[in-house]
């Protein structure tokens, strides 16, 4: 074994002996438990045992921790108490001189534990550093209390209303009145140092995150069992002796934190710690109010009292319990026992979005952190991300995949079964807005094609107008204006220039027609879409060989349709017969229309089929897109009997 871990557990034995001890001489001094208890022996030898036992722990798996090294050395102060107490019970003779000189340091000894060992754990607590190089001064402040300390007892008066001269011949007489002059000095800087050790820890406290928080809490929650139980001696200097036990806790946390702090959950420990509490504080009310209310009624004549108080305390524990369990859980976990009720919170956020929802979540179930993940893309989040994390998968109707990332909470590994119950409800209606998200994305996509899909057509229209029909037009009329120079001089050459005026002006209204003709065809106006597809069907979708036939299946009462699905079911229509005639080995081709909500535009045919995919070109970019813009939907590709193309256009805006 290394001398770095033999050292600590050679002290912890050598204060395990020298109490061991003490306590033996105690007793064969004639002196029993109850004498050892109001004497402080009780108290100051747990405190010694403890404290060096938790030093030596945290010393050998961290060697020159200043954390161990102050746990022991608060340990070595009350062992020496302890030791003095032991020389006292009279087992061996002293003079009285040196008797009242150990009295003296018995109950001086160990004031720098409190005074001096407890602050410097508090400012140093958990890696053995200062907050930071300005909290430095305070460390060195409260190391100098070590000479002031004594004072606390050392004054006239403070050890049985003797002088402190009259009790060891080794100290001058001046001593009591020097001592009594830095008594205020000495409890004022004692005091103030304290309060500093306090605000420095509470300031750690904020600042930290992930593992060092964890720590933390666990010296948190001793510090405040010792100080709620303690509360009426810190205000007083008086109070029950045995509550005292309660101060190692704060090693045993702290030791917990620095070494296996991930092992165990703090907040269980903070959870059953306030129940517990609440529950104890709640019965001895309850039993003390009982038994004064039922002795003033019934003016001493009730000698049952206490059994009726202990009947009705029985009775409402179990319940109260419940009650009290049921609101700290609320308190610390939210509404994971109620997943109905933490589903309804959730979902009455929906309309404030996505960020919202996952706010809700957070605060339905106390957690630190949520987000919601999308092909591999983070679409929203809310809190601070921590180093653990739990995914719930999420369905969206459209299929994409998702998932809810929740954060675990300070001093959890992994959510419970509760935890995880809760979640899986509240994904739907994360899920439900997740949609909401995705489909407004979709929509912006959407209308931003829309857009340029417009400003190309514009851009088109400006190009053919500007350099087809505006060249045309320009030179019509540079030929009308030769022509009538050209009349009276050479009228032949004139009747030529109005015969190539009356070409150029027959190609121009061909430009328009063809413009038009893209805008909107002409034939939707005159004959509809089913008299247009007719007419496209009988004159323009022919092969060489004549091979290729086009049928219409409409029923005659077909609704009349509005502009825009005339026009989309018109051109993917006229591009689903081209590209199969055009790219198919197909002899015919069937077109298929009904409507009832929605307009049901199907074009078969008959080609050779297959199990690939179409490959999306132009033509088929643009009838999907003919579809989305109303709002419907396309499906396209090969079957076993030929390919396919179905649309769905809705025949009311959506």
């Amino acid at each position: 074994m290394s001398a770095s871990r033999a050292a600590p557990i050679a002290t912890f034995t050598v204060t395990a002996v020298a109490i061991a001890a003490a306590w033996a001489s105690w007793l064969a001094g004639g002196y029993d438990l109850r004498d050892a208890a109001e004497t402080y022996l009780l108290t100051n030898s747990a405190m010694a045992v403890t404290f060096t036992a938790f030093g030596a722990l945290v010393l050998t798996h961290r060697p020159r921790h200043r954390i161990g090294s102050l746990f022991v050395a608060f340990g070595a102060f009350y062992a020496a108490s302890v030791v003095c107490l032991g020389l006292q019970s009279g087992v061996i003779a002293l003079t009285p001189g040196w008797e009242r000189l150990i009295d003296v340091i018995g109950i001086t000894v160990w004031i720098p534990a409190p005074a001096v060992c407890l602050p410097l754990i508090l400012q140093l607590f958990p890696d053995g550093t200062a907050l930071s190089p300005r909290w430095r001064p305070l460390a060195a402040v409260t190391l100098a209390l070590v000479v002031l300390t004594p004072a606390l007892t050392l004054q006239p008066g403070a050890i049985d209303k003797e002088p402190i001269a009259d009790r060891s011949p080794l100290l001058p007489e001046a001593a009591g009145r020097v001592v009594g002059a830095i008594v205020p000095v000495a409890v004022v800087l004692v005091g103030l140092v304290l309060l500093a050790s306090v605000a420095a820890l509470w300031l750690r406290v904020r600042r930290s995150i992930g593992d060092q928080r964890l720590q933390l809490m666990w010296l948190l929650w001793a510090v405040a069992v010792f100080v709620v139980l303690n509360v009426q001696r810190l205000v007083t200097t008086d109070g029950p002796i045995l509550f005292l036990l309660t101060l190692p806790l704060i090693p045993a946390a702290a030791t917990i934190a620095i070494i296996r702090h991930r092992l165990y959950d703090i907040r269980l420990v903070v959870n059953r710690s306030i129940v517990y509490g609440v529950l104890t504080v709640g019965v001895i009310g309850a039993y003390l109010g009982i038994v004064a209310v039922l002795g003033a009624l019934a003016r001493d004549r009730l000698e049952a009292s206490p059994l009726v108080a202990t009947g009705v305390v029985a009775l409402v524990f179990a319940p109260a319990r419940a009650a009290v369990q049921s609101g700290v859980d609320r308190l610390m976990y939210g509404r994971r026992h109620d997943p109905a009720a933490a589903a309804a919170s959730v979902g009455v956020r929906l309309g404030a979005g996505l960020e919202g929802v996952l706010r809700a979540v957070c605060e339905a179930l106390r957690l630190p952190y949520a987000a919601v993940s999308a092909d591999g893309r983070l679409v929203a989040t809310f809190g601070t991300a921590p180093e653990g994390r739990h995914t719930v998968p999420l369905e969206v109707a459209d299929g994409t995949p998702a998932d809810l990332l929740v954060g675990l909470r300070s001093g959890e590994s992994r959510l419970s079964a509760a935890d995880s119950r809760a979640l899986d409800l509240l994904a739907a209606p994360v899920g439900v807005a997740l949609q909401a998200v995705l489909l407004s994305e979709q929509l912006r996509e959407s209308r931003a094609r829309i857009v340029a899909a417009r400003e190309e057509e514009r851009r088109r229209l400006r190009r053919d107008l500007h350099d087809g029909l505006g060249s045309a037009l320009t030179a019509v009329t540079l030929k009308a204006d030769a022509a009538h120079n050209l009349q009276t001089v050479d009228p032949a050459r004139s009747g030529q220039l109005l015969l190539d005026l009356r070409a150029d002006l027959t190609g121009a209204i061909a430009d328009i027609r063809r413009l038009v003709y893209d805008l909107r065809p002409p034939d939707l106006d005159e004959l509809g879409l089913l008299g247009a597809l007719r007419q496209r069907a009988e004159q323009a979708w022919r092969r060489d060989d004549g091979r290729f036939v086009v049928t219409l299946d409409s029923p005659a009462d077909l609704p009349s349709l509005p502009a825009a699905v005339e026009v989309a079911a018109y051109r993917i229509a006229t591009e689903a017969v081209t590209n199969a005639l055009r790219h198919g080995s197909a002899g015919s081709c069937v077109i298929t229309l009904r409507a009832d909500h929605s307009l049901h535009l199907e074009v078969r045919d008959d080609g050779a089929g297959g199990v690939t995919a179409w490959q999306h070109g132009v033509g088929l970019r643009s009838m999907h897109e003919r579809a989305a813009e109303l709002g419907g939907s396309l499906s396209a590709g090969p079957t076993d009997r030929g390919g396919r193309v179905h649309a769905l256009l809705p025949l009311e805006p959506r």
